[in-house]
């Protein structure tokens, strides 16, 4: 049911890999009149990108080296080719010969714990605009391991619930973000307003719990939203198996027993209830009118008109507050800038990391418009966003999304991150799906993680 290919690639990856080619090497570049002869080259991955987006941090790496004589960048290496970036990462740096920076979209706490990268306290105390009170404490939280700062989070969309306004106002519900629901029983109650099933399909739905959520980084966000934590990054420990997370599965089995007929796989045969085409070339339920709400981050601004929305008017709102919870929160989903261990050029690659996560963002969220995080940088605007709704409604939701980083839940921090997304991945399809308990499902994701995170703290 759930797909491991992360909204995170499918923004950036795009129809065309720049990377598809063979890897880079750290041949220096000719010299030319424009850098002096003892200039320093490093060298800059990215795990992967559309054309567009890739070209456009060459021409980045251009302006600054212009402010940087006395440092080059080669020609940015986008992605691996065939090859799975970790495998080619960690090999580089086992062998010595990493790239000098690259941008990461994993937590950096994961290689950290390998001692796969360079600590940058000391380089962010001396920087322009990437020292720690140039970031939300929340984000940079996910860089963070036994008291070092380990990466720099460029860019980290906030999530939150959208709705299809026009619909509310046609059913006389308000539309104003301010009386959006504020708690579950009141979004469950508003849900089935919109839900409506013909002959064993459903055909529209008001908002579908568990079974569309991006669970690799939203699972989080509802156990907070529950008063409940899924890893507790102070003491090392999960807490997966937690009275507060079976209450919220508890919840959503409940909720998807009275208006989902208690079917998950009947409900995702009905259609792709989600806001981006599926791997079956089905078109996306919310832009289709079919959903009336859903979770995403920032970035859909731009990409909710990748399928021509069947409305005018959308809006955003905070999420609700679960039976076990006390006040609404958020989460967020970054890109990482890291230095892996081995580079040769650390401190030059840093003042390039530096440039990129505060004046080079400005290209960045021109090609791909991605919450960036620095404090430095203004609030900027998406542009498809103010040519279709207008500059007011533009800086409005960007605002919004700025106060959920500012709520956001810590998250991102632990060492096994990636291997425990997939066991609540696991989990969440077997009680949705009625295979499992949630106590007995969630006991056993519990389990796997704990075994899986005492053996990395054991090795590292």
């Amino acid at each position: 049911m759930y797909s491991s290919f992360s909204r995170r690639r499918f923004l950036y990856m795009g129809a065309a890999l720049a990377g598809s080619g063979a890897l880079a090497t750290r041949t220096p570049l000719l010299a030319d009149a424009s850098h002096p002869a003892d200039s320093v080259t490093i060298t800059f991955w990215t795990p992967g990108g559309s054309a567009r987006w890739c070209g456009s941090l060459d021409t980045n790496a251009r302006q600054f080296e212009k402010l940087h004589p006395h440092i080059r960048i080669s020609k940015i290496q986008c992605g691996t080719g065939q090859q799975d970036f970790l495998t080619v990462l960690l090999a580089r740096i086992a062998a010595g010969n990493p790239p000098d920076a690259t941008i990461y979209w994993d937590t950096p706490v994961t290689l950290a714990a390998r001692g796969a990268l360079q600590p940058l306290d000391d380089l962010m105390a001396h920087s322009q605009s990437s020292k720690k009170s140039d970031w939300p404490v929340s984000a940079l939280a996910s860089c963070v391991w036994n008291g070092k700062t380990w990466g720099l989070p460029a860019t980290a969309g906030s999530y939150a619930v959208w709705y299809n306004a026009d619909w509310f106002a046609r059913k006389g519900i308000p539309t104003r973000r301010e009386s959006f629901p504020k708690t579950f029983d009141e979004l469950r109650k508003l849900s089935k307003e919109f839900t409506f099933w013909k002959n064993g399909t459903l055909v529209s739905a008001g908002f579908i719990p568990v079974l569309t959520f991006d669970l690799t980084a939203t699972f989080y966000i509802w156990s907070a939203l529950n008063g409940g934590q899924l890893y507790d990054a102070a003491n090392k420990k999960y807490t997966i198996d937690s009275e507060q997370n079976i209450q919220l599965m508890e919840y959503m089995v409940s909720w998807l027993n009275e208006e989902y007929r208690g079917d998950a796989s009947l409900v995702t045969r009905s259609a792709n209830w989600a806001g981006y085409a599926d791997a079956k070339g089905r078109a996306p339920a919310f832009q289709g009118g079919q959903l009336a709400m859903l979770e995403q981050g920032f970035w859909f601004m731009g990409d909710i008109y990748s399928s021509p929305p069947k409305f005018s008017r959308y809006n955003v709102a905070s999420y609700p507050v679960g039976p076990g919870g006390h006040k609404t929160v958020s989460g967020y989903w970054p890109n990482w800038f890291v230095i892996p261990q081995g580079s040769q050029h650390a401190q030059q690659a840093f003042q390039w990391l530096d440039y990129l996560g505060s004046t080079g963002i400005r290209l960045w969220f021109s090609i791909t418009p991605d919450l960036p995080t620095n404090k430095t940088v203004p609030y900027l605007l998406p542009a498809v966003t103010v040519q279709k709704e207008g500059k007011t409604f533009a800086a409005g939701v960007t605002r919004f999304f700025h106060h959920q980083l500012d709520i956001a839940i810590p998250m991102w921090n632990s060492p096994v991150q990636g291997q425990a997304n997939d066991e609540l991945r696991k989990a969440a399809d077997r009680i949705m799906n009625k295979v499992a308990k949630p106590k007995d499902a969630l006991a056993d994701a519990q389990r796997a993680c704990q075994a899986a995170l005492d053996k990395a703290l054991h090795s590292s």
